[in-house]
C-alpha cells in the first residue's frame, strides 16, 4: 500500500536539517553556563547533544547532496534513452523505406529481363 504524499522528501529532508542544526545551536548555547557553573554532568550532556545534533545536520545535508546527485544522473538516463528511442524510430522508418523502394526496383529488373 502508497501512502500519500503530503509533503515532499526534499523539503523535509530540509525540516530535519534546520531542526538538528537549530538544536545543536541551542545545545551548544545552554551547554556554555552549565559549564561555568559547575553543572559538568548537565554541561557535558549538553555538549554532546550539540554535537550529535551538529552531525546528524551535516550527515542529512550530504545525503540530499547525494540524493540530488542520483536524481540528475536518472534524468540524464532519461534523455539519453528518449534520444535513443527516437533515433532508432528514424532508423526504422529510413529502413521501411529503403525496403519500399528496393523492391520497386527489383520489381522493374524483373519487367526488363523477360
Amino acid at each position: 500500500m502508497k501512502l500519500p504524499r503530503l509533503i515532499s522528501a526534499d523539503t523535509l529532508a530540509r525540516l530535519f536539517l534546520i531542526a538538528a542544526a537549530t538544536l545543536s545551536a541551542v545545545s551548544a548555547t545552554l551547554a556554555i553556563p552549565s559549564l561555568l557553573g559547575g553543572d559538568f554532568g548537565q554541561g557535558l550532556l549538553l555538549v554532546g547533544v550539540s554535537v550529535f545534533s551538529g552531525w546528524m545536520a551535516s550527515a542529512i545535508h550530504q545525503f540530499q547532496r547525494r540524493l540530488a546527485g542520483i536524481d540528475e544522473v536518472i534524468r540524464q538516463g532519461k534523455r539519453r534513452v528518449e534520444q535513443s528511442e527516437t533515433a532508432l524510430e528514424e532508423m526504422r522508418r529510413l529502413a521501411k523505406s529503403i525496403r519500399s523502394a528496393s523492391a520497386g526496383d527489383d520489381g522493374e529488373e524483373d519487367r526488363t529481363v523477360h
